[in-house]
This record gives structure tokens, C-alpha cells and sequence, in this order.
């Protein structure tokens, strides 16, 4: 359900409660948000776990490059934690804001499963926007980021409901969609900067190995962080049906 236009720009004037809700119920559920993420970001924490420590150059640059890879496919597990933060989050003073922690890792788990199969769907979609043109794929990130979060049955539907909320909402969907692909972006240049950037040309072993802790430290922050956008954005569909 689409709010109507006097509500939509209500919504788009009160940015900081909007805040305030998405970071209380974060810090409220931080526990199972923060478990839910390390289940939709699974790949990427196996990615990095895969990674040993290296013993030259060659196999450093091997390391980083899987780090940066680790990054560029986040979005798409973090697309699939907003359907489990949705599952959680269902606005200020809703009965969803009092349940246990355990109900509510178990109602995120079931969101996740749901939004497994429309946010591949979304996904491909922006995938096929980004190879035509970088603009409209980044377009296409904005307008599908709720889909996970949508309680429309079938994919189609799912599709077209994350497009309707966020064209309804549209800057407040940009500012935590560009919000989320920033903090990936600070992830992994605070990491780089710790871990990577200090190394020496001629790197001994045992200074090569902090390689490894850079892919996993970017591991670690993606799946503590990526709730509170994805949080957010679950904020922004409810109150789409508020």
C-alpha cells in the first residue's frame, strides 16, 4: 500500500524521528539484527574465510582482491537483510517493537527466507541496468531496495511494490540506499588504511599475515553494520503502510 501523496510528504519532512525509531529498534534488537546479518551475509563470511594468510606478494594482492570482492557483492546480502529487519521492524509503538528476542530472530529468519528469491530477482535487474548504464542501475537500487521487505506475494508483485514505496518516498530511500553503499565504501578503506596501507614493499610473512585480518575485519564490520541501514529501510516500508 502506497501512502497518499499528503502522507508520503509528511514522511519526507521528518527525517530525524525516522532516525531516532530505526536506531532505538536497532539498538533494541542489535542481537538478532546482528545474526540475521551474518546469515544474509553468509557468502561474504565464507569468502573471508577462505582467504589464509599469505606468504608473498602475489598471494597478498590475491587476498586484497577478494576483500574488494567481498564488498562489491554485499549490497545484494544486505538488500536480503532488509526483508529480515522488515520482518522485525514494523514502526514506532507496533506490537512488533515489543516482542522477545528470540521471536524476533525467528520472524527475521523467516523474512530473510522470503526475501531470498525477489532480491536475486531485483538484483538481476540492476545488474542488467548497470550494463546498459551506470545511472539507471543506480536508479534501479534505489527503487528495488525494498523489495526483500515487501509483503506482496510473487516476485512481480514484490518488484513493482518496492518501486511504488520508493517512488513515494524518494529521498528518503536515496539517502539510506547511498547512506549503505557509503559505509560499505568507509569499511573498506578504514581497512585498508589499518591493515593493508602501511605494509612494506618487501613484506616478510609475518607482516603479510595482517592481509588476512584486513578481509576478515571487513567481514566482521559488514555484518555488524549492515543492520542499521537495512533497519532503516525497513523503517521506511512500514511506515509506507502506517
Amino acid at each position: 500500500m502506497v501512502p497518499p501523496p499528503d502522507a508520503a510528504r509528511d514522511q519526507r519532512r521528518a527525517p530525524a524521528p525516522l532516525l531516532r525509531a530505526s536506531l532505538a529498534t536497532w539498538l533494541r534488537y542489535v542481537v538478532p539484527l546482528t545474526l540475521l546479518s551474518a546469515v544474509a551475509l553468509a557468502p561474504v563470511i565464507a569468502l573471508a574465510l577462505r582467504v589464509r594468510a599469505p606468504l608473498d606478494q602475489a598471494g597478498a594482492g590475491a587476498a586484497v582482491t577478494v576483500a574488494w570482492e567481498m564488498l562489491g557483492i554485499a549490497w545484494l546480502g544486505q538488500l536480503v537483510l532488509v526483508g529480515g529487519a522488515a520482518a522485525v521492524t514494523c514502526g514506532p509503538g507496533s506490537q512488533a517493537s515489543q516482542v522477545s528476542q528470540l521471536r524476533a530472530l525467528r520472524t527475521g529468519l523467516v523474512g530473510l527466507a522470503r526475501a531470498i528469491v525477489p532480491c536475486l530477482a531485483a538484483a538481476a535487474a540492476i545488474s542488467f541496468g548497470c550494463l546498459a548504464l551506470v545511472v539507471p542501475g543506480l536508479a534501479l537500487v534505489v527503487l528495488l531496495a525494498l523489495t526483500g521487505a515487501s509483503r506482496q506475494r510473487g516476485v512481480p508483485a514484490a518488484l513493482v511494490d518496492s518501486i511504488a514505496v520508493a517512488r513515494a518516498q524518494w529521498p528518503a530511500v536515496a539517502i539510506a540506499v547511498a547512506s549503505m553503499l557509503a559505509l560499505d565504501a568507509a569499511i573498506g578503506f578504514c581497512a585498508h588504511r589499518g591493515f593493508v596501507a602501511g605494509l612494506p614493499r618487501q613484506a616478510t610473512p609475518a607482516q603479510l599475515a595482517t592481509v588476512r585480518h584486513f578481509v576478515r575485519a571487513i567481514a566482521l564490520a559488514l555484518v555488524v553494520i549492515s543492520p542499521l541501514p537495512a533497519t532503516v529501510l525497513a523503517m521506511i516500508r512500514a511506515r509506507a503502510e502506517s
